[in-house]
């Protein structure tokens, strides 16, 4: 006779969603403190683990150091961006309507950045530093 084996349930585990905080440097240098205070003095830290820890507290700091250069060359890169785009106010610009596939043109008179673009505000319409075709030199 056959036997039938038993059926076994298993439950989801759920996972949390929570955002993991980031150790910062400061979180990283309080533990390995804490870690040397309170290590038993007849078996210290080896010498190896003592570099490790120490080369990841330096592996921390320059990337901590990197972001903030590079965010900061990223904001002043932006401004850089709409400096050199200024000289185009009062300019008579023509660019591609791409509703009619026709050519227009009109004045800057403002300079916007948004989505990582310069932007022209030619009357009621922003267009696209890509999008323009030709310059008017003012004599």
């Amino acid at each position: 006779m056959a036997s039938i084996n038993s059926i076994h349930s298993y439950s989801a585990q759920t996972v949390s969603t929570q955002p993991k905080k980031e150790m910062g440097k400061e979180q990283f240098l309080k533990i390995l403190v804490t870690q040397l205070q309170n290590q038993d003095p007849t078996k210290p830290m080896e010498d190896r683990e003592m570099i490790g820890q120490m080369a990841q507290l330096s592996v921390l700091e320059q990337l901590s150091n990197l972001n903030q250069s590079l965010s900061s060359y990223l904001f002043s890169n932006n401004e850089k961006n709409l400096s050199q785009y200024s000289s185009m106010l009062e300019k008579k610009v023509t660019w591609t309507n791409p509703e009619m596939n026709q050519l227009e043109s009109g004045i800057v008179t403002g300079i916007n950045y948004k989505d990582n673009q310069v932007y022209f505000q030619i009357g009621e319409q922003e267009i696209a530093s890509t999008e323009i075709k030709s310059v008017e030199v003012n004599k």
